[in-house]
């Protein structure tokens, strides 16, 4: 019987990552500690009173695309955030991040559920190799901002002499 990869360092990893790129895109945005069915992040507009959740999924074999998603009875995330961490192998040897650097893809929840696949036993997952305009998808945060009402302006000031 062939010994499962313990994942959760990595998993939790790509969680911070999506948690470090949203941050520096400007989306106050919070880590689900614990407990929370269906999401790992909360991104949030407190003067419009508005949140997106967040499902962070990953994969680590490089060049991985097909993600398993939440079964429909638990809670519906606002976004999923496909991590391919592109940190290992196939035979468990790790890649560098100069060899082959982490790809992010931000989906909306309608966009997830309409590319969608069920296997055999009845678990739903999307193959990211399957969406059309795939790239349009990466590091696309703007989405999230959009969906929160999030705008910010950029303030120029001039250099003190």
């Amino acid at each position: 019987m062939k010994k499962k990869y313990n994942t959760k360092l990595v998993s939790s990893g790509a969680e911070f990552l999506v948690l470090a790129k949203l941050l520096l895109a400007r989306i106050e945005t919070y880590l689900a500690y614990e407990n929370q069915e269906g999401y790992d992040l909360i991104s949030i507009n407190a003067k419009k009173n508005l949140s997106a959740k967040i499902q962070v999924k990953s994969k680590n074999f490089k060049g991985d695309s097909s993600f398993y998603l939440n079964k429909d009875d638990k809670t519906k995330s606002d976004f999923y955030v496909f991590a391919q961490t592109n940190s290992m192998t196939r035979d468990y040897k790790i890649i560098s991040d100069s060899e082959s650097r982490p790809n992010l893809y931000v989906l909306d929840l309608k966009t997830v559920m309409k590319y969608r696949k069920i296997d055999k036993k009845g678990t739903p997952y999307l193959l990211l190799s399957s969406l059309p305009n795939r790239e349009e998808y990466k590091e696309n945060w703007n989405q999230i901002r959009k969906f929160l009402k999030v705008t910010w302006v950029i303030h120029a000031t001039k250099p003190q002499l």
